[in-house]
């Protein structure tokens, strides 16, 4: 019996059809010579011989696991996953992989925001959890030598039963510390220390070839001091590279003390003119009092350290507009007060308009928004976790000189709000999220800027890439450079290899040497495909 009339409506098919479900690609790629079936399956009989059968796999439920990650990205599943528990077993991975021409993606810990460990046309998922001991600390030069599956929680927790600390960044808890170094590693030390990948000693790295490479003081036989060692440093090899010239297996950076006794100091500003802010964080870098220094708005700061939206919703509007954070030690709590009391004073004569938060107030104003007031410093200095906020969020990065970000940033927010336009939320479209972060002394700083998108609303999301690109550009026409190192993963992207060189003329020899040095170290295009050697062209375009 056939029933008349219309077809009934279910809110669930409604909402199944809005949503942006992600399926699991059936053919990755058209027309190319790598990650055949009859070769991946072969890689597969190879990979679990080599590594063993419990460690390699191509079940479906497993590789789901790392077809997406934190970013807008849409996911793209591997054919393989494996998870080497040595260096050795890292380059036999390589090996395997030129013999059958299927492509690697490195996977530290999987804390990625901008589709960092997606592959773009699936093969070998190289998952490094596995390899997470921290090899030795040093407590006496202050170094410590890790594998890539240590995150910073655990090195920052081990450092400090030594009265030593980590330059922990602004990222999550559980993000894997070699993989975030290779991304710059922005950090509150940055103002006496610099980034983090200026705090890198030695590495131990696979290239894709299966051969190892150590670079740094330890490879020509000495003790890895702060030194790199006679000839140029090659350290730098992974920097910004993201897995596109092989896989760092060990690293040594730096450690520094934690001070006897510590006292914060937090400058607030509620005006929207970044001027005296910029001014303020020259003077307290240029001192050189501090220890630690960044500055944060509150919608960047509220979603920083809270579980969920409904208590960002509570956070934001009782947190200052501009907050810096500034942290002073001694060997003595009169040392450190002394030093909070000199910086108060030459604030005060900066600009009129600046108050102070005293510690006990702040605790209060976190109590008030339901969290424990010692979440603050926990989260802003040793364990920074990153809160998906309306489900999804874009991290824009620039670099200038200090002086002139208060330009660059004014030209970014005009931009965002005649792209996004303006609402009554709490965390609205037209006010990204800032942060300022000044490093050796001040002579240059780091601006980072985040945008919240709801992930499962593709008209938000669509809204908010147009919204970011827009920003971005906007910055890099005052004069900033863009700081998240993407060339290596956006060669090839159409209109890039023009676009860059217009921007930055002496980029072109830049990439040029970057494509030659890819070739040498991956003569079969499989670490981290991005694009094809023969046409120069990215055949699957995606942002990163």
């Amino acid at each position: 019996m056939q029933r008349s009339g219309t077809a009934r409506k279910s809110r669930y098919r409604e909402d199944f059809a809005r949503r942006r479900v992600i399926r699991r690609p059936v053919v990755h790629e058209y027309q190319s010579d790598h990650n055949l079936p009859e070769k991946l399956n072969e890689a597969k009989q190879l990979l679990q011989e080599a590594l063993g059968s419990e460690w390699v796999s191509d079940d479906p439920a497993i590789a789901c696991g790392y077809a997406r990650d934190q970013s807008y990205i849409p996911g793209t599943y591997p054919h393989i996953v494996c998870m080497p528990a040595s260096t050795e077993e890292v380059a036999e991975v390589y090996r395997i992989a030129n013999r059958c021409k299927v492509d690697v993606m490195p996977f530290g810990t999987g804390i990625s925001t901008v589709g960092a460990t997606i592959p773009m046309f699936g093969g070998i998922e190289c998952d490094l959890r596995r390899m997470d001991r921290i090899l030795d600390i040093d407590e006496r030069n202050m170094y410590a030598r890790i594998q890539p599956g240590v995150n910073f929680c655990e090195l920052q927790a081990e450092a400090q039963r030594r009265g030593l600390r980590v330059a922990n960044p602004s990222t999550s808890a559980t993000a894997g510390v070699i993989s975030n170094l290779a991304c710059c590693n922005i950090n509150s030390l940055a103002c006496k220390f610099g980034f983090g990948i200026d705090n890198v000693i030695d590495i131990l790295m696979v290239l894709p070839t299966g051969e190892v490479f150590e670079a740094g003081p330890r490879s020509c036989g000495m003790i890895p001091a702060h030194l790199p060692g006679p000839g140029p440093d090659m350290t730098n090899l992974f920097r910004y590279a993201t897995g596109t010239m092989g896989i760092v297996t060990e690293l040594t950076l730096r450690l520094y003390p934690e001070p006897e006794h510590a006292y914060y100091l937090y400058p607030i500003y509620e005006e929207s003119g970044m001027g005296p802010i910029i001014e303020a964080l020259y003077a307290i870098a240029r001192d050189n009092l501090a220890i630690e220094l960044l500055q944060t708005q509150n919608t960047f700061f509220g979603p920083f350290i809270v579980n969920d939206n409904k208590q960002a919703e509570s956070v934001v509007p009782v947190m200052p507009r501009n907050i810096i954070l500034s942290v002073f030690g001694g060997a003595s709590e009169e040392e450190a007060r002394l030093k909070t009391e000199l910086t108060r004073r030459m604030l005060s004569d900066i600009s009129d308009k600046f108050d102070f938060l005293e510690p006990e107030t702040l605790h209060a104003m976190m109590e008030e928004a339901g969290l424990h007031p010692l979440v603050v410093l926990k989260y802003m200095r040793e364990t920074v976790r990153v809160q998906r906020v309306k489900g999804s969020f874009l991290i824009g990065a620039l670099m200038d000189r200090l002086d002139n970000l208060a330009l660059v940033e004014e030209a970014m927010r005009i931009a965002t709000t005649r792209q996004a336009g303006t609402n009554d939320d709490v965390l609205k479209p037209d006010e990204p999220g800032l942060y300022f972060q000044p490093y050796h002394m001040g002579r240059v700083a780091y601006l980072e800027f985040d945008l919240y998108a709801n992930q499962s609303d593709p008209d938000d999301l669509i809204g908010t890439l147009f919204t970011y690109f827009r920003a971005v550009l906007t910055g890099m026409k005052e004069g900033a450079i863009f700081a998240a190192g993407i060339i290596p993963m956006v060669k090839g992207l159409p209109m890039t290899d023009m676009v860059f060189p217009m921007a930055y003329p002496g980029l072109s020899v830049y990439m040029d040497t970057l494509t030659e040095l890819k070739k040498a170290v991956d003569p079969n295009n499989i670490s981290n495909r991005r694009w094809d050697y023969e046409t120069g062209t990215m055949p699957k375009v995606m942002l990163f």
